[in-house]
C-alpha cells in the first residue's frame, strides 16, 4: 500500500511543475485520498475554487477485482472586477475507473496499468479530449 505524498506533474508547457499537495490520506476502502493544487494559483483564490484530485479504491460487487476510481476537478475561477471576489464560471471534470481482476497475475495487471496510463497520456488521446471528438 503506497504512502500518501504530494504529486508533481508538468503543465502543458512541458517544463513548469505543478504540485498537487496531499490534503488527506484515504481512511479505508471507499474513502478517497485527496490532493489540491495550491502552486501556480493566486493566493486570493479560495481553496474551494482550486483543482482537486481524489483517488479511492474498493472491491467490485462480486469481490473478484479491485477498483481504483478517480475524480479530477479543474474549476475555471474568475475574479469580479468590482467586488474582487472569485467565483467558478465552470469546471472541467475527469473521472474514471480502473478494474484489476484478482485472478490475473500481478505482472500482467502491472503491464495493463502501465500501458493504460500511457495510452491516456498519448498525444492523440489528449488532442481528441481537447477537441471533444474521437479521432476519425
Amino acid at each position: 500500500m503506497p504512502s500518501m505524498a504530494s504529486i508533481t506533474v508538468k503543465k502543458l508547457d512541458g517544463t513548469t511543475d505543478i504540485i498537487f499537495d496531499a490534503l488527506s490520506a484515504a481512511g479505508g476502502d471507499g474513502s478517497p485520498a485527496v490532493w489540491r493544487q495550491d502552486t501556480g494559483v493566486a493566493a486570493a483564490v479560495p481553496y474551494g475554487l482550486r483543482s482537486v484530485f481524489k483517488l479511492w479504491t474498493l472491491w467490485n460487487s462480486p469481490k473478484t477485482a479491485r477498483q481504483a476510481k478517480y475524480s479530477i476537478v479543474f474549476p475555471y475561477a474568475v475574479q469580479d472586477s468590482t467586488t474582487t471576489l472569485y467565483s467558478a464560471k465552470d469546471r472541467a471534470v475527469l473521472e474514471g475507473i480502473f478494474t484489476m481482476p484478482q485472478s490475473i497475475p500481478p505482472a500482467n495487471v502491472s503491464e495493463a496499468i502501465y500501458q493504460g496510463c500511457n495510452l491516456l497520456a498519448a498525444t492523440l488521446v489528449k488532442q481528441a479530449v481537447a477537441a471533444g471528438y474521437a479521432p476519425v
